[in-house]
């Protein structure tokens, strides 16, 4: 899921207020799947009329054997997510993820045939309408229909909590440092790339410099829960120097002080830009004075 330039700057406000910015990912959580939903019921509504079959085969035709749709759509639209094929079958091409589609819509209209057989007494239709124009659907397609609609929210949320961070970090780095008056030439934000011979990544989120460049201060930024031990396996294999976390537990600053590193925690702290500025002070770090102004 990608995030917009509005979103990213309303998180690191946020995040910088010392506010809760997870308001925000699920508010465009379900902006993308309301847009999502709407398109899809579009799109059926065309299907339907389009096409007179009384079986499952309209569905196959228009959402998973359609040229149109991109391979990842399709795996939504059989009740897959194009994430869950690659780590069960260590790939997602377009021929493996369509293969997949199409072997699992075959497996629910099976399961759905028989859940017919099973609950006779319940009944199911989705109508859906268009100015003059409906279509209802009959049971096996609405719940067809609601299996996909589940497994894109599913999708959205996984891959909204994973991104969210990565667009985040470098962002809200730079707007630290220009609260605190950093200037550019003591701040190195380029792509840091992976060392390929290293069965790690140590490469980290930022790099700034003290006052004659003689030592690079590494900084790794994470949003993530309380007491997420991923946090200190990622300060350590990285060799970080300064830690900025939206949260931290009491286990995870007693690591980080016995490893003498500097952090700073965002969440429920109305000084987050003065508490950076400390940080700046104690490593000799250049910096001036500026407004405390956020937003």
């Amino acid at each position: 899921m990608r995030f917009d330039s509005i979103v990213i700057s309303k998180t690191i406000e946020k995040l910088l207020k010392g506010e809760d910015y997870r308001e925000e990912v699920i508010n465009a959580i379900n902006l993308e799947f309301l847009d999502f939903t709407l398109d899809f019921f579009r799109q059926i509504l065309e299907a339907k009329l389009n096409d007179e079959s009384i079986n499952l085969d309209w569905y196959k035709a228009y959402f998973i054997n359609n040229v149109n749709i991109e391979p990842s759509e399709a795996a939504i639209f059989a009740g897959m997510n194009k994430k869950t094929i690659a780590n069960i079958y260590g790939s997602a091409t377009k021929e493996i993820v369509l293969n997949v589609a199409n072997a699992n819509i075959d497996y629910l209209e099976s399961l759905l045939d028989s859940l017919g057989d099973s609950c006779e007494n319940i009944g199911i239709n989705l109508k859906i309408s268009y100015k003059e124009i409906s279509v209802e659907l009959n049971l096996n397609e609405s719940l067809l229909v609601i299996n996909a609609l589940a497994t894109k929210k599913i999708a959205l949320r996984g891959g909204a909590w994973s991104s969210i961070g990565k667009r985040v970090e470098k962002p809200l780095m730079l707007v630290l440092c220009q609260k605190c008056g950093v200037k550019k030439d003591f701040i190195n934000s380029e792509v840091f790339k992976k060392n390929g011979e290293l069965d790690f990544d140590r490469e980290v989120d930022f790099k700034l410099y003290n006052f004659n460049k003689s030592k690079e201060y590494r900084i790794e930024v994470k949003l993530m829960g309380k007491g997420n031990p991923e946090s200190a396996d990622a300060v350590i294999a990285r060799d970080t120097d300064i830690f900025i976390a939206d949260t931290l537990s009491i286990q995870n600053k007693n690591q980080l002080k016995s490893l003498g590193i500097e952090y700073l925690e965002l969440k429920n702290n109305q000084n987050c830009i003065g508490d950076f500025r400390v940080i700046l002070e104690k490593l000799g770090i250049p910096h001036k004075q500026v407004p405390d102004t956020i937003g």
